[in-house]
């Protein structure tokens, strides 16, 4: 999908039912040469690389990989993900590489969709912790609301908020909670003790304050995943 403006582009789930990533021929004639080119790597099983977009020029590089379906019918080939283990010793038999990869590939998408889940959220709140401003990139995280184990914690930018390590930290622990209006709580654990300016400034100092909300409405915090992570954080006060 196109980005609007200079917001990230939302990307597809590239799954197809049976697991695999679906891989769209170039344009509509299946006959050209980069088409058929999957065409052969299909016939032959030659391993490449398969940069899988994140975001507006972010990839995730995935190596090795196959083409295991071409069909001119739908323009799309199927691609799954193998063991880089293939490259040096190879499977005996050809359901022991289908296993291995079908495994291979669903690992790989659930590390691509938590690093897309990281690149749409991050790039909502322009790359700076909700709460206290830091611009820092390494020390930011994409913080789940309701959390991935959960099957709605789906990686969705409206599930997620922009924290530093810090405050990812203290959120999933119950230190800090952030209420549907996104004012920030901190326990009464915390605001209780008095050891130092980190202590007061980089936790306690927030208490009461709001978190800076993303330029764009649609990219706002779920208000419904808010209030029942935040009655959560109040039964554990």
């Amino acid at each position: 999908m196109k980005p609007r403006g200079k917001r990230v582009a939302r990307y597809d789930d590239a799954l197809m039912d049976d697991g695999y990533f679906s891989y769209a021929f170039q344009g509509t004639d299946p006959g050209i040469r980069d088409n058929q080119a999957l065409r052969e790597a299909w016939q032959d099983q030659s391993p490449f690389l398969y940069f899988y977009a994140l975001a507006v020029g972010v990839y995730d590089i995935l190596f090795p990989c196959y083409v295991n379906t071409w069909d001119s019918g739908t323009l799309t080939c199927g691609v799954s993900v193998g063991s880089p283990n293939e490259l040096s010793v190879p499977c005996d038999t050809r359901s022991a590489k289908a296993i291995d990869r079908r495994y291979t590939t669903v690992e790989a998408k659930a590390r691509l969709h938590q690093a897309e889940f990281r690149e749409l959220v991050l790039g909502a709140y322009d790359r700076r912790c909700a709460i206290s401003g830091l611009p820092l990139l390494p020390l930011l995280e994409a913080a789940h609301i309701i959390p991935d184990r959960d099957e709605r914690g789906r990686p969705d930018v409206r599930n997620g908020i922009c924290l530093s390590t810090l405050h990812h930290a203290a959120y999933d622990r119950d230190l800090l909670g952030i209420d549907p209006d996104g004012v920030v709580h901190i326990a009464e654990v915390v605001l209780g003790q008095h050891d130092g300016p980190t202590l007061e400034k980089a936790l306690k100092g927030f208490h009461g304050a709001k978190i800076r909300l993303p330029r764009h409405g649609d990219d706002w915090p779920d208000r419904d995943f808010l209030a029942e992570r935040f009655e959560g954080f109040v039964r554990r006060l």
